[in-house]
Order: C-alpha cells, then sequence, then structure tokens
C-alpha cells in the first residue's frame, strides 16, 4: 500500500477514487461522508485496504435506511448515535 507515513495522505488513486464517488473529508470527524449515499468512511479504513476494497465497498448497497460507518474497528453505538444526528 502507498500511504504517506508522514502526513497520513491518501495515495492519488485512493483519493480520486473518493472523489468522483462524491465522498467529502470531515475535517472535524477525520472521515470521508457522502450525504447521497448515507456512507462514511474512516481515514483509517481508507489507509488500511486497497482500491479494489473501497470500491467494492463504495458500490456495495446500503443495507436498510442509516448510515453505513466502514471502519477498522467496531463503532460505540453512542458514538454512532451522535453521529448520526450531526450527519442528518
Amino acid at each position: 500500500m502507498r500511504v504517506n507515513t508522514r502526513t497520513g495522505r491518501l495515495t492519488e488513486s485512493k483519493a480520486r477514487i473518493l472523489d468522483e464517488a462524491g465522498y467529502a473529508y470531515s475535517f472535524d470527524r477525520q472521515m470521508y461522508v457522502n450525504r447521497k449515499t448515507k456512507k462514511v468512511f474512516s481515514v483509517e479504513f481508507i489507509q488500511d485496504h486497497d482500491d479494489d476494497q473501497i470500491r467494492k465497498r463504495i458500490e456495495a448497497r446500503n443495507a436498510g435506511t442509516g448510515w453505513q460507518f466502514n471502519l477498522n474497528g467496531k463503532l460505540a453505538e453512542s458514538v454512532r448515535r451522535e453521529l448520526e444526528l450531526v450527519l442528518g
């Protein structure tokens, strides 16, 4: 994987994948958010997965009407509720 470990920036290809799919970076939450599809990706998830895995998650249908959080670990329910309120 090609992540710049000094800056934590994404590779150009990953940034392009997210941009083309309509994701915007939330500086407050350090996550990539797409309000239209109701999907969220943590920076760590993006850094730790390859381009194909990210594309598959982006293209996957969101099961249900709530937000889909793509993280490396489990999201605490209280944090999930707070994020869902903030995100809309």
